[in-house]
């Protein structure tokens, strides 16, 4: 698991990594090093990732990552030494914005009852580099 992955497929988008990397999408990297660090960018062009300080290990058929004080998973799906498919059940924060609440039933939609039901499953290669940089 160990390098850099560019998603290239995802049944949902734009999709959330917790905590700060919302709308992420195609061309999306995640990067997880040799020391347990994970670091998210919106592309291969972006210099700064959009986590916090982020630390993972895998548990059985999960891809656990821990910020501070809270954690969270992937469950791994496929995972080989050039592709990666994750599934999260996150709903991005975004869809909760400008949403009325008439009562507790009415707080949902069409694309959350999708996540709920499906997941979020995202695909993703490992990018070959010279130099192992974005």
């Amino acid at each position: 698991m160990i390098g850099k992955w560019e998603l290239t497929k995802s049944n949902f988008l734009p999709f959330e990594h917790p905590s700060f990397c919302e709308k992420m999408g195609l061309n999306s990297v995640f990067e997880f090093d040799e020391y347990g660090i994970l670091k998210v960018y919106e592309n291969r062009k972006t210099t700064r990732n959009c986590n916090e300080y982020q630390i993972f290990w895998i548990d059985g058929k999960e891809l656990v990552v821990f910020e501070y004080d809270i954690g969270f998973t992937y469950e791994i799906i496929k995972l080989t030494s050039d592709s990666l498919q994750i599934k999260t059940d996150h709903i991005p924060e975004y869809l909760f914005e400008n949403m009325t609440i008439q009562n507790a039933s009415d707080f949902t939609n069409e694309k959350i009852k999708f996540i709920e039901k499906n997941g979020i499953i995202i695909t993703m290669k490992k990018i070959k580099t010279l130099d192992n940089t974005l």
